[in-house]
């Protein structure tokens, strides 16, 4: 008597339907399906070449081609971002050096990270409690609603929007 399945104890072996569908593929693709009747998944780009039919050398022209193309381009951006990264520097020195009284300026800025760290921390907790983030969302839409409705429809009341907003600009400045 021939033997013509391999023999299980108890239940019927989970990966048996994964090997015998996964014959024609592979022991890979057999290995993946782990026996849920799940498609194999497709091999990652760039890790199985000779599988995908191509060779290392087709892939290495590929990318000679893309550095061929990038080095034939414009200079590279981060040269500009380091311009503006030194000018704005340069800007922040200037500014710092103008300060009669750095003193307060120093604790102003203390005080305002604390004080977004802590706002942080309050959002952060109600943002925890069950009902109150769906609340608020509702709130802030309907306020934004109103703010638009009140000051940005119409254009008279768009232009006494604006001018206010220059008016306390001006305080602010001239102060």
């Amino acid at each position: 008597m021939a033997p013509t399945a391999p023999a299980t104890t108890g239940a019927a072996s989970p990966a048996a339907p994964a090997v015998a569908k996964g014959e024609g593929k592979g022991k890979a693709a057999a290995a993946r399906s782990v026996g849920l009747d799940l498609p194999a998944l497709p091999p990652l780009p760039g890790l199985g070449l000779a599988a995908q039919g191509q060779t290392r050398a087709a892939s290495c022209k590929r990318q000679e081609r893309n550095v061929v193309a990038m080095a034939a381009g414009e200079p590279a951006a981060p040269m500009a971002a380091n311009e503006e990264l030194t000018e704005f520097v340069n800007d922040l020195k200037q500014e710092w050096d103008r300060i009669e009284n750095k003193f307060a300026a120093t604790s102003l800025a203390v005080a305002a990270t604390l004080g977004m760290w802590s706002a942080g921390g309050v959002v952060s907790a109600i943002d925890r409690l069950p009902v109150v983030p769906g609340l608020m969302e509702v709130v802030g839409i309907g306020y934004s609603a109103w703010f638009a409705y009140r000051n940005m429809l119409f254009k008279p009341d768009r232009d006494a929007f604006f001018g206010k907003v220059m008016e306390f600009y001006e305080d602010i400045i001239s102060g």
